[in-house]
């Protein structure tokens, strides 16, 4: 008791107070000095957002679909062939058959060849891969390919400086024209291209190529002549079963790829 009123006359020294005040929590305070008065509530304003504008209409609406370009024209499938091309006869079909698949593959070796030496080419590959042909049925099939290889007018595509199985695309009349060219000669001023055909029985001359053919041939000129302007194309249809070469006049291949490019 002596030590708590001790205490209490020191604490009242100090604080410079008399009475003790009731606290809730130290059940009695004395204080000194007088507390800072509190800051008056400032008046806050409710915050005014911009008003939403009108959202563009793009962001609403649906993007356009992307144009689809159109399916790729491939001269090959211009059609089928109406001209008459009759079975081979009895027993006949696969010796003629096996016969137009020698040529086209002779075809497609020898042009890599020199000219004076196809004909040994010729024989040695024949032999080893026709034994089923005797020494004058080879002789017969290997000078026929050669006449072809040889023509006066269209050796130079055969020379090795030509290019064979060729892909060609290009854009003619807003279409794409894509197709492979069995043969292909490109030269400074013009462009000279061969088919191979397998037809039964080949036409003797142009008058009786197959339409189809005719409109495949136009369409090839004019993928050639939109990847090379101003250079003239020439074409020409190699029928393996002869084998005979058929050149095309120029004006037929025109009057085919006007058909072609018309508008629908």
């Amino acid at each position: 008791a002596h030590l708590r009123g001790t205490l209490d006359h020191v604490a009242r020294q100090l604080f410079g107070a008399d009475d003790w005040i009731e606290d809730a929590v130290w059940s009695g305070r004395l204080e000194w000095g007088a507390l800072a008065p509190l800051p008056a509530a400032a008046k806050q304003e409710p915050a005014q957002l911009p008003l939403p504008e009108p959202l563009p209409r793009w962001l609403t609406a649906l993007p356009p679909a992307e144009p689809r370009p159109s399916r790729p024209l491939a001269p090959s499938g211009l059609g089928e062939d109406v001209s008459s091309d009759p079975p081979y006869p009895p027993g006949a079909g696969s010796e003629a058959a096996r016969r137009g698949v020698l040529i086209h593959r002779l075809l497609e070796r020898l042009p890599e060849v020199a000219p004076e030496d196809r004909r040994e080419a010729g024989s040695r590959w024949l032999t080893k891969n026709a034994a089923e042909l005797d020494t004058v049925q080879q002789e017969d099939l290997l000078a026929s390919v050669l006449a072809v290889l040889s023509n006066a007018e269209w050796r130079d595509l055969f020379a090795p400086s030509g290019l064979a199985e060729v892909p060609i695309a290009a854009l003619v009349g807003g279409q794409v024209v894509s197709g492979t060219i069995d043969r292909l000669l490109i030269e400074p001023t013009r462009i000279r291209l061969v088919d191979f055909k397998t037809a039964r029985r080949p036409p003797a001359a142009f008058a009786e190529v197959p339409v189809a053919s005719l409109r495949q041939m136009a369409a090839y000129a004019a993928a050639l002549e939109a990847a090379y302007p101003g250079r003239r194309v020439e074409a020409a249809l190699l029928y393996t079963a002869a084998p005979r070469l058929v050149a095309l006049p120029a004006e037929l291949l025109a009057q085919h790829k006007q058909g072609l490019l018309a508008p629908e």
